[in-house]
């Protein structure tokens, strides 16, 4: 979780633009759900295949690893905002101690580089999409089941974008706690 241990992430700055980012999170996380049922729909019709009829599904394997990474990257943003990415918040409980004055500067600098991370994951996904509708790119098994690729990509460039803005409020609501807490 963000902020002390425990604690929920600082109000985010933003009004209109947060709440729009909240829909749009919500959105994507909902899509996600739906694809973790979809998967667990052609895992177990996979199973029952195999052992009812000797008949698995076809490409179950393939679309399920194209769509664990969709699902992630449409879920992504959701758990930042909730504060729920993975990771110790021993340091963060000791540093918040006080006016956590350290707490807040780290999280800040950890959500800038979040920011910078996401920006490049962006700068190169954004091409690859577009190789991907030109070149015809599939998933699946040739001759069996086959279907694009692309909208497995923008699942994971919108995820990217959205959980781009989700770090950069967070970044500038921690830099806001920051320097409210130096200025008491």
């Amino acid at each position: 979780m963000s902020g002390a241990a425990g604690a929920a992430p600082p109000a985010r700055p933003g009004g209109a633009v947060a709440r729009w980012l909240d829909r749009a999170t919500l959105g994507l996380a909902a899509i996600g759900g739906l694809g973790t049922l979809g998967i667990m729909a052609i895992i177990n019709a996979d199973v029952i295949g195999r052992g009812a009829f000797g008949t698995p599904v076809p490409a179950t394997a393939e679309i399920v690893s194209a769509a664990i990474v969709a699902i992630v990257y449409l879920q992504l943003p959701r758990a930042t905002a909730a504060g729920r990415n993975v990771r110790s918040d021993m340091l963060l409980g000791r540093l918040g101690r006080g006016r956590g004055r350290g707490a807040a500067a780290l999280e800040a600098l950890h959500h800038a580089v979040g920011v910078v991370m996401l920006a490049l994951l962006i700068r190169y996904i954004a091409p690859v999409i577009l190789d991907s509708i030109r070149g015809g790119e599939t998933v699946g098994l040739y001759g069996i089941f086959v279907m694009p690729r692309w909208p497995f990509l923008v699942c994971v460039l919108a995820g990217c974008a959205l959980t781009l803005a989700q770090y950069a409020l967070l970044m500038l609501g921690f830099l806001r706690a920051l320097l409210t807490r130096g200025a008491a």
